[in-house]
Formats: C-alpha cells, structure tokens, sequence
C-alpha cells in the first residue's frame, strides 16, 4: 500500500484551507436583512408603497433605507425603475414580478462598487 508523501499531504492541507477561506468569504458576503418599522414599512412617499424586505450586503441598514427611499424618490408613480445615479453613487435595477388590476409586487437592486442593497415593495395603482 502506497503511503502519502509529505509533500501530497501538505498540498491536500493548503488545498483544505483555501476552501475554508473561500466558504468564510461566500458567508461575509451574504445579504442581512434589516429591520423594518411600520412607519418605513408604509412611508408617507406620496406613493402608495409598502415596503416587504430589504437587505444589504457590506453597507449599514442606515445607508440601505436612504437608497432605497431615494429609489422610491426617483421612480415614476407606476413603475419599478429608476435610470439616475441615487446619493451621487448608487445605480438600480428594477422590475415588477406580478402585476393585477389593483396593484403590483416589484423589486430593486442598487449597486455602488461592491455594496448592494436589495428591495421587495407592493404598490396600489
């Protein structure tokens, strides 16, 4: 039976912790969810709004909750983008997932280097 060398063993060892490294990166960069109040849940936009979600990724829940009241700012009453750069940096994409008579569901990402911010709304029409 053939016993690993010791140079086999150490590239096994530097290969096992490179994938450590990696797993632990993948899990720093998830998106966390923020807290919502009920008056950010239904703000006084002049929209008919209602916020479900939003989560950030390497940003504060601070700094999401004013992108994404800029985002809300910035879009017509019945659509779901935005073309302006938001706060001087941020840039969004955005798209409605369902849509009735009454009202619609929609979401939005915005983008500045690597922080994300990512949004669920509904909206009367």
């Amino acid at each position: 039976m053939n016993r690993p060398s010791r140079r086999s063993l150490l590239v096994a060892v530097i290969a096992a912790a490179a994938m450590l490294s990696l797993t632990a990166g993948a899990h720093a960069a998830t998106y966390k969810r923020c807290a919502l109040s009920e008056s950010y849940r239904q703000p006084a936009s002049g929209k008919p709004t209602y916020n479900l979600a939003l989560k950030h990724q390497r940003t504060t829940c601070a700094a999401a909750k004013r992108v994404a009241q800029a985002f809300h700012r910035c879009r017509e009453t019945t659509s779901a983008t935005c073309t302006k750069r938001l706060l001087s940096h941020w840039t969004c994409t955005g798209r409605k997932t369902s849509s009735m008579h009454v009202l619609f569901y929609a979401r939005f990402t915005c983008k500045w280097g690597v922080r994300r911010v990512m949004s669920s709304y509904q909206q009367n029409t």
